[in-house]
């Protein structure tokens, strides 16, 4: 399997791996344990930083470093999109609308009226849509795929 495709699905079953950790886990629920959700940035670098010296010792040179980085992004994000879908609305299929109480119950502990939990509710109703939430796991990873690379190809390259 080509390296680009090979790295690119690695990442995104790593990051929905992670993701159904924390969904079945109930760690989402926990706004102290909530943070923990951002290792996917680690585990992100890391498999690009893998993939890179690959690339590099197969002579890739800098641009072709962060098309590669991007290619191997935008692959997992595919992956992140569909997973995501998957996990919270055939896997987990209470997890927005726990999350959903969940915010209100936090809205309502800070001292928020009825009225006002409504109103946010509404203006933040694409946080509780699972399409919605693939996309913004695919830019994401597309988004810091394109930053990480752009630095890292710059010291991970041919010579």
């Amino acid at each position: 399997m080509n390296t680009i495709i090979r790295y690119g699905v690695i990442l995104g079953v790593l990051v929905e791996i992670w993701t159904a950790i924390m969904i079945a886990t109930g760690w989402y629920r926990d706004p102290a344990l909530l943070i923990l959700f951002f290792l996917v940035i680690p585990i992100q670098i890391t498999i690009l930083i893998m993939a890179l010296r690959e690339t590099a010792a197969a002579g890739a040179v800098y641009g072709k470093q962060v098309l590669n980085g991007i290619a191997i992004s935008l692959i997992a994000g595919v992956i992140v999109l569909g997973g995501s879908v998957f996990l919270t609305t055939v896997v987990f299929p209470n997890y927005f609308s726990d999350l959903k109480a969940l915010g209100m119950e936090m809205l309502a502990k800070a001292g928020h009226s009825a009225e006002e939990i409504d109103a946010q509710i509404r203006v933040n109703k694409g946080l509780y849509d699972p399409w919605m939430n693939g996309v913004r796991g695919f830019v994401g990873t597309t988004v810091l795929g394109a930053i990480v690379t752009a630095f890292t190809g710059f010291f991970i390259r041919k010579r």
